[in-house]
């Protein structure tokens, strides 16, 4: 068989891969329904203006406005929220595999596998986010790498657009920038050439990116009051570095990036052993990456970003979908090692291992463990993806029952974030919410309420042209986004509320005799009408929730196609 037929058959080959991957994703989408993350951007892309995209929003949202401003295209033109943020991040999505699977130098198994593990497929496939952008930009990262030095600028754009898809690409591409100054010093110090290093293309392509960088951090600092995962972790510097739990997360990282699933668990005692395997498969991989790229001359452009990134991660804020930048950034050193020097070497001791294993049934097993491994991202894709399309993901159930019932008149308060006092003589924990048959219920001392976080009108407002809730952003009532602050005037907040009355309508449980006196509740009752269970998933693991829609009791009349679904004859809890 002719060179042609070769490459003509692997273009055929290839584009079956790219149609079973694109075709899976439009299956999986359509059952797909829309989480918080998802919503909120398409809410910033519709209701915000240009203006506060790029000077107010990222300072609450943690990355640049691009996601926003690629949606806001379709979304501020009355685009459907399902079909068209389903549609662009697939269109994405399909492009950044067709640059894996025709531009990667990898064994054709591995660049057809790739594609359908569970970050390439499901978390950044499934889950409409910017990180189908980030990679894009990772695999033109991987492709213009290679000629760096000869067409600095191709690099360098690339790495800015990844940038601009979230604030791990920042650090990553700091980390690179940093490796490849060194480099470029070296190379002019080995070649007596450093006084003409102001003179180098290269320095003004990376004072391009450094610039751009710095506009970016500055644009994406957290406001004083914005509230993230980060802003929990209020220890000491000492306290925070002599945290164990930081130190695990930091070596299990490689491997949770593929095969792990320690992340997603609770951590319970029952989970002490996966742990410990994790540490030490994570630890073993820390020392296969770093041996193997030394061996293969990429050690500081491996070490530097990847340190970074981890660490940011490990002692400071990490959320589920940002692991799969990890395995993203051992794509493209692997990439970069394959293309630039002629394929992946082995270390010595690699070797040495290899050829001291006199036993079949020894070798056998061994490549037993490591078929499972490579092939347990794929499990867990297919696994996260099956149980999407089974069950609910979603609260959108509560829009179509507001519609179908024509209750988007009523007065509709949604649950904001209340922090109870969980302490054994406290009252009703808040983890056990769901259980609450009516309100108001006796509940924990409130702590603190922050009234601007409140998740499910983002879930539903995509579904009407207006905002419908009587206390969703009652100061902004046109920006139909959650602002991510958690410092304010409750009680405010809590007056304004009141000026509009009692609520027909609640979604969720929420302690509204923080808001209403014991007069105004005095014979008051909201009683639920629709239980919705819902799942969150992280590869196999399954978090399921509970929320209640609650009608006024005295409103029962004029809906009588609206019933109370719980048992009626006892109030399990003490009225307050």
């Amino acid at each position: 068989m002719g060179g042609d037929e070769i490459r003509k058959r692997e273009v055929i080959v290839g584009m079956a891969v790219l149609l079973l991957y694109t075709v899976g994703l439009i299956f999986v989408s359509s059952f797909h329904e829309l989480w918080f993350d998802e919503t909120q951007a398409w809410q910033i892309a519709k209701s915000a203006s240009y203006k506060d995209m790029f000077t107010v929003v990222p300072h609450y949202e943690g990355h640049s406005p691009l996601w926003h401003l690629i949606l806001s295209v379709f979304a501020k033109n009355g685009a459907p929220v399902d079909i068209t943020l389903k549609a662009v991040n697939i269109t994405f999505c399909t492009l950044a595999m067709a640059l894996l699977i025709f531009k990667a130098p990898f064994p054709k198994p591995v660049k057809y596998l790739l594609p359908f593990t569970y970050f390439f497929f499901f978390h950044y496939g499934i889950y409409n986010r910017p990180y189908s952008i980030t990679m894009i930009a990772f695999c033109l990262m991987a492709m213009t790498c290679k000629e760096r030095n000869t067409k600095p600028l191709r690099y360098i754009l690339s790495m800015i657009l990844f940038c601009m898809t979230t604030a791990f690409g920042i650090m990553i591409a700091g980390g690179l920038c940093i490796a490849w100054t060194i480099e470029i010093i070296a190379e002019l110090i080995r070649n007596k050439e450093m006084q003409l290093f102001w003179k180098d293309r290269r320095f003004y392509t990376l004072c391009l990116i450094l610039v751009i960088a710095v506009v970016l951090i500055l644009m994406i600092t957290p406001a004083e009051d914005c509230y993230y995962g980060g802003i929990e972790n209020k220890g000491s510097l000492g306290e925070v570095l002599t945290n164990t739990d930081h130190y695990k997360t930091l070596l299990i990282l490689p491997f949770e990036s593929w095969s792990g699933i320690m992340i997603g668990l609770d951590g319970d005692k029952e989970y002490i052993p996966v742990l410990a395997a994790e540490l030490i498969i994570g630890t073993v991989l820390w020392l296969a990456l770093i041996l193997l790229t030394k061996k293969n001359r990429k050690l500081m452009t491996f070490l530097v970003p990847y340190i970074i990134m981890t660490a940011f991660m490990s002692f400071h804020y990490m959320s589920a979908h940002h692991i799969g930048i990890s395995s993203l950034f051992h794509v493209f050193i692997f990439w970069i090692i394959a293309e630039q020097e002629g394929g992946i070497q082995l270390p010595a001791i690699f070797v040495k291992m290899k050829n001291s294993i006199d036993s079949p049934l020894i070798r056998k097993a061994v490549c037993g463990i490591g078929i499972i491994v490579c092939i347990m991202p794929v499990v867990y894709s297919i696994g996260a993806s099956y149980m999407d399309i089974k069950g609910e993901c979603g609260i959108s159930r509560f829009a179509e029952i507001i519609k179908e019932n024509h209750l988007e008149d009523r007065k509709i308060m949604a649950k904001w974030n209340v922090t109870y006092d969980e302490s054994a003589d406290s009252g009703l924990a808040s983890d056990n919410m769901f259980k609450v048959l009516e309100m108001p219920s006796k509940h924990g001392r409130v702590l603190e309420n922050r009234t601007y976080l409140m998740g499910d009108p983002v879930m539903i407002l995509p579904y009407f042209d207006r905002n419908i809730f009587m206390n969703f952003n009652v100061d902004c009532p046109d920006d139909l986004y959650m602002h991510y602050k958690y410092k304010e005037d409750a009680d405010a907040v809590f007056e304004s509320w009141r000026e509009k009355g009692l609520p027909d309508l609640i979604v969720d449980y929420c302690p509204i005799d923080e808001v209403y006196d014991e007069e105004t509740l005095d014979g008051v009752k909201y009683l639920p009408v629709y239980l919705l269970e819902y799942n969150l998933f992280y590869k196999l693991d399954i978090n399921t929730y509970y929320e209640r829609l609650y009608l006024r009791e005295d409103l029962f009349k004029e809906y009588p196609q609206l019933k109370w679904i719980d048992d009626q004859s006892g109030n399990i809890f003490e009225r307050k």
